[in-house]
């Protein structure tokens, strides 16, 4: 441990580097508990100073790469943090054969804080033939954390969530896992916040059959539920399954409910089995909302059984359909989903719906382009609200009727760029000003409000010739202005 002292002012308080600190009691107690978690490789940043509320405590602990068997560093010292605390990383490779598993809890004011250290990217890894023994990292019944900046290497689940609330992780990245990247599926989940993480590279194991979901969110069964949750600005891609669990990039399952699923990149969720970009099975209380994603090479670009709003997604070149709307065994009842506003080109099939029997269903100025192939495949549609879709390509169950479905030309007059992905409404494009109103997102793909007279699919060009915004590409979505409807659920278009 560096000896010298170094201090800066932060307000009133000063900020000591080292062990040379203050000799007040409270702060020789820092030491002592210090000391006795192997110092040797910890620095105190912090040991404030908040002593007014009864002697609570922050503190910011760096720790440096380690290499280990069982007992961890990074564990024992995480395992230990306090509301308001803070564990800073620097880079480098921490590997540890043993379960690694962190229980804290903050507060609603003071969070911890569990990061890399600025302008560093520590590893968590795991030697390899833990890949099918140990998940690499589990966070036990942890509440008001934000982890930030992190890359979790190996593995058999790569970042495992049992239970918890108020959990931000966000700009982390996961990959090279034995099964699936990111689970929620132990137990009740709340109120998470997971942002701009990179995930890639899921279900390497060789041992027997292996999922591997980019994030696999509450139970098959609805056993435990995941609810307020934002999943948002993710990069997912090449996940690979050889398992009926498959390799769906986001998967939000049975009861499940009120999380909203946005801006996400997600692409080649079909290395081994074909399974969905997006999934989500519904039978909660309330909605989820699915808007914004762009996604390609997926086997169905988004799946959805009940309770949903699907809209402002860009899908393309997948290999089973663009989107499939039908029935599931894990849910009872098919009710609520609203599909509005999205853009579906080059697909085997454009939209697969069986609404027989089902309650309240939209399927309104949706852009679906497969003219080599069947854009619409439709049954039990007479009762569902059906409006201004402008498509290309074979229909079954369904016709061009210029109220329901609507001819939209050929994409290279619909789009600025179809070849390139570029699914812009070109100028002249039957896409422009087509929109049924009363379904209308309030915003668009790029988070740009809507204002009418609206236009079909996930644009709103509004007149002008080119995308403005964000362009499709494999890397993370970059928003220029944030999304109108954030986490409302009362914005045109819902159920």
């Amino acid at each position: 441990m560096n000896k010298h002292r170094h201090g800066m002012a932060v307000g009133r308080r000063q900020v000591y580097r080292g062990s040379a600190l203050p000799a007040t009691r409270a702060l020789r107690a820092i030491g002592d508990f210090l000391n006795s978690m192997r110092t040797a490789r910890v620095c105190v940043l912090a040991a404030s100073l908040l002593w007014a509320a009864g002697g609570a405590r922050a503190a910011i602990y760096e720790i440096q790469p380690a290499t280990v068997d069982a007992d961890e560093e990074f564990e024992n010292i995480a395992n230990k943090l306090q509301p308001g605390d803070e564990l800073v990383l620097h880079g480098g490779l921490y590997s540890q054969d043993g379960r690694r598993a962190v229980t804290v809890r903050g507060t609603e004011n003071r969070p911890i804080i569990i990061r890399a250290a600025d302008g560093q990217a520590p590893l968590l890894t795991r030697p390899d033939d833990n890949i099918d023994r140990h998940n690499n990292i589990e966070f036990v019944d942890c509440s008001h954390l934000t982890v930030r900046g992190l890359h979790f290497k190996g593995g058999s689940s790569g970042v495992r969530f049992i239970r918890g609330d108020h959990i931000t992780f966000e700009d982390c990245e996961i990959c090279e896992t034995g099964n699936n990247a990111l689970t929620m599926n132990s137990g009740d989940c709340d109120s998470f916040v997971i942002r701009g993480n990179h995930i890639h590279h899921t279900g390497l194991s060789t041992r027997g059959a292996t999922e591997g979901e980019g994030m696999y969110i509450g139970c098959h069964n609805g056993s435990c539920r995941t609810t307020d949750t934002l999943v948002e600005g993710n990069y997912i891609h090449h996940l690979r399954s050889t398992s009926d669990g498959g390799n769906d990039g986001i998967e939000i399952k049975v009861g499940s409910y009120g999380n909203i699923v946005r801006d996400n990149v997600i692409h080649d969720t079909n290395i081994g089995r074909k399974y969905p970009g997006i999934f989500v099975y519904g039978g909660g209380p309330g909605p989820n909302i699915v808007q914004g994603n762009v996604i390609w090479r997926a086997g169905e670009g988004i799946q959805v059984v009940s309770d949903a709003v699907i809209r402002n997604n860009i899908i393309f070149d997948c290999d089973v359909t663009g989107i499939t709307a039908a029935p599931h065994a894990a849910v009872s009842r098919m009710r609520n989903v609203a599909i509005v506003n999205n853009t579906i080109v080059r697909c085997r099939l454009g939209g697969r719906i069986r609404w027989a029997n089902a309650d309240n269903m939209v399927f309104s100025n949706n852009a679906v382009y497969c003219p080599d192939s069947v854009a619409i495949d439709a049954g039990g549609i007479t009762a569902a609200s059906l409006r201004s879709n402008c498509v290309r390509g074979g229909l079954s169950g369904a016709e061009l009727d210029n109220l329901r479905f609507l001819d939209g030309g050929a994409p290279a007059q619909a789009f600025v760029a179809v070849n390139k992905n570029d699914f812009w409404p070109a100028p002249g494009s039957k896409l422009i000003d087509a929109a049924e109103p009363a379904f209308a997102p309030e915003c668009d793909f790029n988070g740009a409000p809507r204002q009418g007279p609206f236009d079909v699919g996930a644009y709103e060009s509004d007149g002008r010739p080119a995308n403005p915004g964000w362009r499709i590409q494999t890397a993370r979505k970059n928003l220029t202005r944030p999304p109108v409807d954030d986490r409302s659920h009362n914005s045109r278009g819902n159920p």
